[in-house]
């Protein structure tokens, strides 16, 4: 009689033991598929784009034409400073990369520059911009550019390679 309780008691307690824990609430949370320390972006057809202008507009520019000023650069090479100069014109924009005369020992500095740009203007008057470097890279560059130019080279393969040399050797033209 004994062994007949002990087995109902069983009988009862087994189901009972397994019901309530099958049935016990999940407390684990949820993988989070946040990162944490991470800031949230609210997508907003209002939201002002002005911040991110960094002063070139490549859509504008796409269908403007890219041409050398060989003129330009002819007569910046008669400055006693200038050793050679190329010049590439996109619209009203001039961009001239200058190598120093080999007896010139100052650098680029903002009277030559200004001295540079006033020459530019003065030969193509439609230039409302001109840049000017004598970085090395930038010489380098516009020399290929101005070649691809010549040459009849589609610039639509060219304006991005262009706009990103601009940009980064000139980051604060607007």
């Amino acid at each position: 009689m004994q062994l007949r309780k002990q087995w109902l008691v069983m009988a009862i307690a087994v189901p009972l033991v397994f019901t309530t824990v099958g049935c016990a609430m999940n407390n684990k949370k949820p993988q989070s598929t946040q990162r944490p320390n991470t800031q949230q972006v609210r997508y907003d057809e209002r939201m002002n784009d002005a911040n991110n202008n960094t002063g070139y507009d490549t859509n504008t520019r796409v269908g403007q034409k890219m041409r050398t000023a060989d003129d330009v650069s002819d007569n910046l090479v008669k400055l006693r400073e200038i050793d050679a100069a190329t010049t590439v014109v996109m619209g009203d924009t001039a961009y001239i990369g200058v190598s120093f005369a080999g007896n010139y020992q100052g650098g680029m500095t903002n009277e030559l520059k200004n001295k540079v740009a006033k020459r530019a203007r003065k030969v193509d008057s439609s230039l409302r911009r001109v840049y000017v470097s004598a970085n090395p890279g930038f010489v380098d560059a516009m020399k290929n550019y101005a070649k691809s130019v010549r040459d009849g080279r589609p610039i639509s393969g060219l304006i991005n390679g262009f706009m990103d040399l601009v940009q980064r050797t000139f980051p604060t033209s607007q």
